[in-house]
């Protein structure tokens, strides 16, 4: 599984612990609530748990990367710290379901896998351009179109983070900073890797799972349509979950209810 990737690493250790090991993609919200990750870890009662990290990645020196790259890089760095096998739980939050389950084909050949989608979303083009829009708002700027996304992807990326710079340059001009600034910079990179990992979602080939080589649970809100691309509905199993609610924060009963289901496997 050689990789030629950056040597940003995708993986961190948040807790320690002797029980199955816990991975968890997922991104911090538009507010300060906390992330996922962070709750189950408070939680984890003997589960050593990791985040999945792909915009720390995307936001570094490689502005793009597709999801089988993200999911080989996690996988390699899973697997140099845990190599003797045994049963893994991956948790996918939203729209970080397809990465998760790259992951889980990664990882099938050589440990017992659960997939746990929380809530899950599948990019496409709608949500690219309804995320840019977001960001701008974010940023106070004014919403505009989204740079063309078709071709070369580095290139629509670098389209999009072109429109975020100026954004950027202007937000800190208004207040009579400097947008040279690290946290300005830090800024800039995050919401392009968080684009870039979208748009790879979006242009992700893979239109079927393998589920001999992992147990695929979906969590959704109550009355909520999940349909997960690839996979016929019996080949997955679905759990109403009360506590999760469509682009609500992250809650402590929610990691609960994962956590629930780790404890029932």
């Amino acid at each position: 599984m050689a990789s030629t990737v950056s040597v940003q690493t995708i993986l961190k250790r948040l807790t320690k612990g002797d029980a199955e090991p816990v991975l968890v993609a997922d991104f911090q919200a538009w507010t300060t609530a906390p992330r996922l990750s962070r709750l189950l870890s408070r939680r984890a009662d003997g589960h050593p748990v990791s985040q999945i990290d792909p915009i720390g990645v995307l936001s570094g020196d490689r502005p793009y990367l597709p999801l089988p790259e993200l999911a080989e890089l996690c996988a390699e760095e899973f697997l140099a710290a845990d190599p003797a096998g045994g049963r893994v739980f991956i948790v996918g939050h939203c729209s970080a379901s397809a990465l998760s389950l790259h992951i889980a084909e990664l990882l099938g050949d050589s440990h017992d896998v659960t997939t746990i989608l929380v809530g899950p979303v599948w990019a496409d083009l709608a949500h690219v351009r309804r995320r840019f829009a977001e960001t701008l708002t974010n940023l106070g700027a004014a919403v505009r179109p989204c740079p063309d996304l078709d071709g070369d992807p580095v290139a629509a990326v670098a389209r999009m983070e072109h429109v975020l710079k100026a954004e950027v340059d202007a937000l800190a001009a208004s207040r009579g900073l400097d947008s040279a600034a690290d946290a300005f910079s830090e800024l800039v990179g995050w919401y392009r890797g968080w684009l870039a990992f979208l748009l790879a979602c979006h242009n992700d080939p893979r239109k079927t799972w393998d589920t001999a080589r992992t147990t695929v649970v979906a969590l959704a809100a109550p009355a909520t349509q999940v349909t997960i691309p690839g996979l016929s509905v019996g080949a997955y199993r679905l759990e109403e979950v009360p506590a999760l609610a469509q682009d609500e924060p992250i809650t402590p009963e929610l990691a609960e209810a994962v956590l629930a289901y780790v404890a029932r496997r």
